[in-house]
């Protein structure tokens, strides 16, 4: 029997995260993992640490306040988009999980800071430099990935050393490949202030042709296309949550940029080697046309 670790929820998660919208059965998401209904949900719970309905609830639930944190669509357009058939029902599921009504949820979230000395200490001396902020139209494309579920500060970027640089040189290596010839991707999938520390999702991966499929030990995905913002940040990544704080809480609420309900992602320009301060990532934060 094959070795039973997490991995085995690559394309489970796969597929529940790109068919949000989707009513599931649990043996239809059994199939993706191989195993029977009745082991796929012990599996399931026991390396998730949650079980399959609550995940997926769960999930439905923080997408929806993150719409309403960037939108200002009707809560009942976003309650149906969720899968709730009523404002009723989706109130009372929306306050079970993080303790305030959706209303409440979308004016506190609209009480966006100003910090001045923030500000000009991020562009004059934390890498960031407005003139190096740039809208992009990019093509959507396929990276081999590592899943790290915790804090954003305890997996920021690709640290040497770590679990999931080292699965990722091991997989570039099985295929007799060199880590510069492949783009390094993290993607941020989601927000601090809604999720759950202990379950925040970081992807880490590199870029890959249709020719490659890593079985079990690295999951598969497509990113995304369209506009996005790409900011140039020069520094440490152990710097990069408190970027994207700046980047989401103020700048871009400032200037009145609207942004899409995808994850954002970055590039790291030089992972493999160096100093951590002379590191350079491009952020792509998605906007809406």
């Amino acid at each position: 029997m094959a070795k039973q670790t997490k991995d085995k929820l690559y394309p489970v998660w796969e597929y529940i995260e790109n068919n949000l919208e989707v009513k599931f059965g649990l043996n239809q998401l059994a199939f993706f993992s191989n195993f029977s209904p009745w082991h796929f949900h012990r599996f399931f719970k026991k390396h998730q640490g949650e079980n399959v309905q609550s995940y997926i609830k769960r999930l439905r639930i923080e997408k929806a306040a993150y719409e309403l944190k960037i939108s200002d669509f009707p809560i009942l357009e976003i309650a149906m988009e969720a899968g709730y058939e009523s404002n009723e029902a989706f109130t009372r599921a929306f306050k079970r999980f993080l303790g305030k009504t959706p209303s409440q949820f979308r004016n506190d979230s609209k009480q966006t800071k100003t910090n001045k000395g923030k500000t000009k200490l991020l562009f004059q001396s934390i890498g960031l430099d407005e003139r190096e902020f740039r809208m992009k139209e990019i093509p959507e494309f396929r990276i081999a990935y590592v899943r790290h579920i915790g804090p954003y500060s305890s997996l920021p970027g690709p640290i040497p050393g770590s679990i999931e640089v080292k699965s990722i040189l091991h997989f570039l290596n099985s295929i007799g490949s060199d880590p510069k010839d492949h783009k390094w991707i993290g993607i941020s999938l989601d927000d601090p202030a809604i999720s759950p520390e202990n379950k925040i999702r970081f992807d880490l991966g590199v870029t890959v042709g249709t020719e490659h499929s890593p079985e079990d030990k690295l999951g598969i995905r497509t990113v995304s296309g369209g506009k996005y913002m790409q900011v140039r940040y020069r520094g440490s990544y152990t710097n990069l949550p408190f970027i994207y704080e700046f980047l989401l809480q103020e700048y871009i609420p400032a200037k009145k940029i609207r942004i899409r309900n995808i994850p954002p992602f970055e590039i790291y320009l030089n992972p493999i080697g160096g100093l951590s301060k002379k590191k350079i990532t491009d952020i792509y934060i998605p906007v809406k046309s």
